[in-house]
This record gives C-alpha cells, sequence and structure tokens, in this order.
C-alpha cells in the first residue's frame, strides 16, 4: 500500500506545479491582450487615396490607386480563373494582376487603364505596379479540404 501512496502523490503534485504555471502564464497573457473592437467602420476597406511614385526614363510619374475590399479581390481571382474539360483548371496571373489594377489605380498618366494597355508598359514599370496588389492566395491561408 505505501506505493499505492506515492504513486497518487507525485501525480497530485505535478498537477499542482502545472497550475501554478498555467496561472502565471494567464497573467502574462493579459498584459498582452489587444482591447476589443468597437467602431464597425474599422473592418471596412479605407476609400483613402494612396499614391505610389514610379521612377521611369530619368522622370517621377504619379499613380494614385485605393486598395481592394475582400469582395474586389475574389472578384479578380475568378476574372483569372478558367475551367475546361479538356485542360482543367487554368489560372492567369497576368489576368488577374490586370483586373486588380483596372481596379485599384484611380488616376495615372496613362489612359484608360485597361488589360491591354497595361499589357504594353515597360516591364520595370509593371513590376514596381504590381507591388501595390495583394497576392491572389495568401500565403497563411490554410487549405479548407486539407483538414
Amino acid at each position: 500500500m505505501a506505493t499505492q501512496r506515492r504513486k497518487v502523490k507525485k501525480p497530485v503534485e505535478v498537477v499542482e506545479e502545472v497550475l501554478e504555471e498555467d496561472e502565471e502564464y494567464e497573467d502574462e497573457e493579459e498584459d498582452d491582450i489587444l482591447p476589443l473592437g468597437e467602431d464597425s467602420s474599422a473592418l471596412f476597406v479605407s476609400g483613402e487615396e494612396k499614391v505610389i511614385e514610379v521612377v521611369h526614363a530619368g522622370k517621377r510619374w504619379i499613380f494614385k490607386y485605393k486598395e481592394m475590399s475582400w469582395g474586389e479581390k475574389n472578384a479578380c481571382v475568378d476574372v483569372a480563373q478558367t475551367w475546361t474539360e479538356n485542360n482543367g483548371f487554368n489560372f492567369s496571373l497576368s489576368k488577374y494582376y490586370a483586373a486588380a489594377l483596372t481596379r485599384m489605380l484611380t488616376e495615372t498618366p496613362i489612359r484608360p487603364i485597361t488589360e491591354t494597355t497595361l499589357s504594353k508598359l515597360d516591364r520595370a514599370i509593371g513590376e514596381q505596379l504590381v507591388a501595390i496588389v495583394p497576392q491572389p492566395v495568401e500565403p497563411n491561408v490554410q487549405d479548407l479540404k486539407g483538414q
């Protein structure tokens, strides 16, 4: 019976130690918790116009744009997708970026902003403009089918 009492005492002591550590950890977490949001308008995309300055051919070129909403980004992803029985699923990165830039750019030295005019831009300019476009698939989004 003495052996049984020792076995019972050890797990109880370990459990008490773990609870003490958890309590200290919870206290540390409370200090790091962000306040809860109250103004739901902060959850929506800002209508603020932003500026990107492109340097090309020894001159500065000003492009004004607005951030895309989640729904607008999804619409651009939809535009860039095709499905055919023969080839299956296809995603065109160029169509995605063209769709995104035509939605985002509000004032540019190029008129009109279309997929055609964007495709004719110097590569260095296109790469600078693409930097403002969100990635079509964010790396931190988990695949729900794989869960």
